[in-house]
């Protein structure tokens, strides 16, 4: 099982987690919001970032709350009979993710940086017809689910195998 992810964070020095989205192959949503100081965030996270935060009903949580939901919606995944990867396009969606996670990843989850595999005109395609806005956690994950391209993926041998994966039954 796919699940894409992104993240919205204050700054690229003084990084600190404001939204996290994720999006599974069947469609599968999660998005969660903490609250953010806007003295801590770059003025590209005040201007793009912040006016897109608290749209979707009741996402915003601490920190501790943000753990035990997204440990909770991962928990459906947990018996599917392949492996779970997070793909994320920047290495520090997957840094963050940990973080949400207290650094305690379960063993049946893995990540792998998908970028090389994001088609960029099926992105723009996702956005322009969806019309939703980017630099919104949930929205991105979408626009990266949208422009994957599998194909290529499995061709480069970019995925972990299952092999690599301990049984979680």
């Amino acid at each position: 099982m796919l699940i894409f992810i992104d993240t919205e964070f204050s700054d690229f020095i003084n990084t600190e987690l404001i939204s996290i989205g994720l999006v599974s192959q069947d469609d599968k949503k999660f998005y969660a919001e903490l609250p953010v100081d806007r003295r801590d965030c770059s003025d590209f996270v005040k201007e793009a970032v912040i006016p897109l935060l608290g749209k979707i009903k009741d996402s915003q949580c601490t920190l501790k709350e943000l753990n035990v939901r997204l440990r909770t919606w991962l928990e459906q995944f947990n018996n599917v009979d392949e492996p779970v990867v997070i793909c994320y396009d920047y290495a520090g969606d997957w840094t963050l993710f940990c973080y949400a996670l207290f650094d305690e990843v379960p063993p049946w989850i893995r990540g792998t940086n998908i970028y090389a595999y994001i088609n960029d005109l099926k992105q723009e395609l996702f956005f322009r017809e969806s019309g939703l806005e980017r630099h919104h956690a949930l929205h991105d994950a979408m626009a990266n689910r949208f422009s994957f391209v599998l194909e290529l993926a499995e061709l480069d041998n970019a995925l972990p195998l299952a092999t690599h994966f301990p049984k979680s039954r």
